[in-house]
């Protein structure tokens, strides 16, 4: 990574002159100028947020910590890094995307990178229940943000969907189109995000009085694989649900291929509906409904709030929860 310090050597100049000539401050003669500025622009030198990283020991980085299977399954995971670039493109923050490993242990590789200063403020996602990384941060005095909640939220600063919301307008949605018999479809795991999906879905059949099989609400699959086997079953037999509720980008391309496969018309013989509206999911054969559009919001949320915090550590917490919203397309 090209530093000042080399921007001073290609211009033949003190590391001095070259902070003058970035920050526009001091007497530097119009051909020094032009040398350093060659020499930032052959060298790709970002100079803004380089030149303060060196003065104030910073390293004008935010870190984005998730999983690796959440970059693997989750097209609309681009969208949430549209939303954190938006705003962190217009401050002096660079984004960095780090993925850990699937394992318990995963959290030491966070430790390690707090621990060594190598970001500023961190974005959380994938956030458990019982989130082992937050006491991580806090021990290392590191600002965070959660995409997520946990269990307990208290002095915690978060951004999240309404997930209640988005269940019941899903459920409601496909009612009013006169489906009863409801399932939903997913991957199984422990983040707080796929907890309260199933809770909220088994709590607004119950309180719709709709038919009920345990098999509908809570084969949250551990691999696509297992996923698509497990849709097999369902919509091969006689009485199968009349419509899925798909709660990740996975569930809703593998509802699709599982129904083509059994030569079910999407929506004639199974409706589809999303979660989390995708890119995508305006170009599928049909293009998929969905109940929550706000993700690329999340994203910029979560990074306004840490910018925030990053300028004033003593700031109010912050808790905010985005509402539904159904994209209505041809798959209901």
């Amino acid at each position: 990574m090209t530093s000042i310090y080399d921007i001073a050597k290609a211009a033949g100049t003190s590391i001095a002159t070259v902070s003058y000539v970035i920050n526009k401050s001091g007497r530097v003669s119009p051909e020094t100028a032009a040398r350093v500025e060659k020499a930032i622009h052959d060298l790709q030198y970002e100079p803004k947020s380089f030149a303060r990283a060196l003065a104030s020991g910073q390293t004008f980085t935010i870190s984005i910590v998730s999983p690796l299977t959440v970059y693997e399954n989750q097209i609309s995971f681009s969208n949430l890094l549209n939303g954190v670039g938006a705003v962190l493109e217009k401050s002096d923050y660079r984004l960095f995307i780090h993925p850990t490993l699937s394992r318990a242990d995963s959290w030491m590789e966070l430790e390690a990178a707090a621990r060594g200063h190598q970001m500023d403020g961190v974005i959380l996602l994938h956030v458990q229940l019982q989130e082992k990384r937050i006491a991580v941060l806090k021990k290392e005095s590191m600002p965070f943000v959660l995409i997520g909640r946990t269990k307990d939220n208290t002095g915690l600063d978060y951004v999240d969907a309404d997930i209640s919301g988005a269940v019941r307008l899903a459920v409601e949605h496909l009612i009013g189109r006169d489906h009863r018999k409801l399932c939903m479809v997913g991957e199984k795991g422990n983040a707080g995000i796929s907890i309260r999906l199933i809770e909220q879905f088994k709590a607004m059949i119950a309180e719709k009085d709709l038919p009920f099989q345990p098999s509908w609400c809570s084969n949250m699959a551990e691999s696509s694989d297992e996923m698509i086997h497990d849709l097999t079953e369902i919509l091969s037999a006689s009485n199968h649900p009349s419509a899925i509720f798909a709660v990740s980008d996975l569930a809703v391309l593998n509802t699709l291929k599982v129904a083509r496969f059994l030569h079910l018309r999407v929506p004639e013989d199974v409706a589809v509906i999303g979660y989390a509206d995708s890119s995508i999911y305006k170009h599928l054969d049909p293009p998929v409904s969905a109940v929550f559009n706000g993700v690329e919001k999340l994203g910029s949320l979560a990074a306004q709030i840490l910018l925030n915090k990053l300028t004033d550590p003593e700031r109010p917490i912050e808790q905010v929860l985005v509402p539904p919203e159904l994209v209505q397309r041809h798959s209901v």
